[in-house]
């Protein structure tokens, strides 16, 4: 096991029970190095269960950042999310890029979100992806005292065109394998811009799944860190194995 996936899951191990979907005890220690799936912007009824089926089929868990528009529109979705083991973070209402809100809708932004998710799931999130990746001294000091983490970045090392610029399915797969390292997050989406690349495209989620394990990673899923980790751009987070995995 690398140095970097020794000290992300010596870090996992302070972690409890606080994500909706995510684990519900200190996290343990994994055999394979871990990787993070993220998907952002869904649920979506054009890709989401898309999504859910491969992972189902595969045994993967992964994390997954809701816009609260889509979320309070497709509530069968956050439901099945929720239910299938994955993690659910808060992703804003509509996809605002923060820098450019004041703070009352900043918090909005939030706010609105967390209590959408609350009323179909139960629970609110506890992790925080700001759209485009952009916060706020703000935003990031109100999530905080709101009991949240974030924000939550990805590893965007080699800078190959992401899904969300319709590479298909083979350029996908080519940035995913790029950005792989022990303990990385992984940016992928399952609603907005995606939506718009060719549905061949989606070949790529099964295929990459299998090259990964080949390389003998397994699959986590994104928890709150004490610590800024360097390899996922300074994000608060660590990749844990999922309950019961």
């Amino acid at each position: 096991m690398s140095k970097i996936s020794a000290v992300a899951l010596a870090a996992a191990s302070l972690v409890v029970g606080l994500l909706a979907g995510g684990p519900t005890s200190a996290a343990q220690a994994a055999d394979e190095p871990l990787i993070g799936l993220t998907f952002d912007d869904g649920p979506s009824p054009q890709r989401t269960a898309f999504v859910l089926d491969v992972l189902k089929q595969k045994g993967v868990k992964a994390t997954f950042f809701l816009q609260g528009s889509h979320a309070q529109q497709y509530p069968d979705l956050v439901r099945r999310i929720k239910a299938e083991g994955h993690v659910i973070g808060n992703h804003s209402w509509n996809h605002a890029n923060f820098p450019d809100l004041n703070q009352t809708r900043q918090r909005q932004e939030v706010d609105r979100t967390n209590a959408a998710i609350k009323t179909i799931t139960g629970t609110a999130p506890k992790l925080m992806r700001f759209p485009f990746g952009n916060s706020t001294s703000y935003s990031l000091n109100y999530i905080k005292s709101i009991g949240m983490t974030g924000g939550i970045l990805w590893r965007w090392h080699i800078g190959q065109p992401g899904d969300f610029e319709c590479p298909g399915a083979a350029g996908v797969q080519k940035y995913v394998m790029d950005e792989a390292a022990p303990g990385a997050i992984i940016l992928l989406h399952d609603g907005n811009d995606v939506l718009s690349c060719p549905a061949s495209q989606w070949n790529y989620l099964a295929k990459t799944i299998d090259a990964l394990r080949a390389k003998g990673y397994e699959f986590g899923v994104v928890a709150p860190a004490a610590n800024p980790d360097p390899l996922n751009e300074g994000s608060p987070a660590v990749v844990v194995p999922p309950a019961g995995g």
